[in-house]
């Protein structure tokens, strides 16, 4: 179940080590290059997303909620937290900031690099066994069916 999460892992394990290898080796001049590399991790960053949202709200609706409450609440802080950091960290970090201070960019890239590979470890170690346990009709196509979350059916839909 949670085999198209781990392959997300690893592209973005994989993206990461070679942003990272860019910015060591090539400096500014790879300013166009960064701003690409910047643009596909953030894709992929934001499909993943969706998909790990989907397993959640499965384990949050599914026969073991109880059991998983505690841990999507704490995958759900944390994810937000990281989500926002990463999101400050692009609006911050504008070519012409990166370009004036380079080495400050690079160490900032890897401590968010270093905190979004610790969280998802901890969602493969925590998390994803939960996913994985669910009961095999459990699980959704990931196509959220009604309303959104937190919104209450009938009409008219309610802020709950």
């Amino acid at each position: 179940m949670t085999i198209i999460l781990k392959q997300d892992h690893d592209a973005l394990r994989a993206m990461m080590h070679d942003f990272a290898h860019v910015l060591r080796t090539r400096g500014s001049d790879a300013l166009p290059d960064i701003a690409r590399r910047r643009i596909s991790f953030s894709q992929l960053f934001r499909q993943h997303m969706g998909r790990e949202d989907a397993r959640a709200l499965d384990l949050r609706n599914g026969r073991q909620a109880a059991q998983a409450d505690p841990v999507l609440r704490e995958h759900g802080r944390a994810i937000r937290i990281l989500f926002l950091r990463y999101s400050d960290h692009i609006k911050y970090w504008t070519p012409t900031v990166i370009k004036g201070s380079w080495d400050d960019y690079l160490a900032a890239v890897l401590v968010l690099q270093g905190e979004l590979a610790d969280r998802m470890a901890w969602e493969e170690r925590c998390l994803y066994p939960l996913i994985d346990a669910q009961p095999r009709g459990a699980v959704s196509n990931g196509v959220q069916k009604g309303p959104p979350i937190g919104v209450e059916e009938g009409p008219p839909f309610q802020i709950i």
